[in-house]
């Protein structure tokens, strides 16, 4: 398992970051965005497990090319690969 590799976005106002997962298993580790500072992300390609980090809120939504999630601000959560060469977009909310 290896980190998510980030390169930066940005189209006129729109800011975020693609995450390139090389091989099943690499992650976005675990993160925490403030209120109104969280992201969208969007499945660029493969597929990907969503999941919250908190015990009492357990939750993992599994996307795939094409799949849009507005994750919820104030929560903390990371992104593992399901598939090799698996990419997203996480588009800043804030």
């Amino acid at each position: 398992m290896a980190d998510a590799i980030p390169t930066p976005y940005e189209v006129n106002t729109l800011k975020g970051t693609y995450y390139d997962f090389l091989k099943k298993d690499d992650v976005l580790l675990g993160h925490y965005h403030s209120h109104g500072q969280g992201h969208i992300t969007i499945v660029q390609s493969g597929c990907v497990a969503i999941k919250s980090l908190y015990l009492d809120e357990a939750w993992e939504k599994v996307g795939r090319a094409g799949d849009i999630f507005d994750l919820p601000d104030e929560q903390w959560h990371e992104i593992v690969a399901l598939e090799d060469n698996s990419k997203i977009l996480n588009i800043n909310k804030g």
